[in-house]
């Protein structure tokens, strides 16, 4: 599963080592990150990156959300990929037609 952002495909890789480090980094569970929009968003795709050979730092995951906001990205492009992502990892039910519990992007005015 990859995200695009700023025009580039990012893989993004969920493990459960990745996780961890998510649970770690943050002192929040994927569940009560739940309720943190942009935290959760940023945190996410730094997690979904750091088993891939960009090794992206929490702070460079949030300069590239920004870089694709600026470039006339949404965050609903965003948070579909983390929920794609997630559950194809097996961490989310797949259920059709609806979406896994991932936030809704927050409204940047995109």
């Amino acid at each position: 599963m990859n995200v695009t952002l700023c025009g580039r495909d990012y893989p993004l890789r969920f493990s459960v080592n990745a996780l961890c480090c998510l649970e770690e980094k943050t002192g929040l569970s994927l569940a009560q990150l739940q309720s943190r929009h942009m935290s959760c968003l940023r945190a996410l795709l730094w997690c979904g990156l750091l088993e891939t050979k960009d090794k992206t730092t929490l702070e460079e995951a949030g300069e590239l959300l920004d870089r694709h906001l600026k470039s006339g990205g949404g965050m609903e492009s965003v948070a579909s990929a983390l929920a794609a992502a997630l559950e194809d990892a097996c961490f989310f039910p797949k259920r059709a037609g609806t979406k896994a519990a991932v936030p809704s992007a927050p409204d940047t005015g995109n």
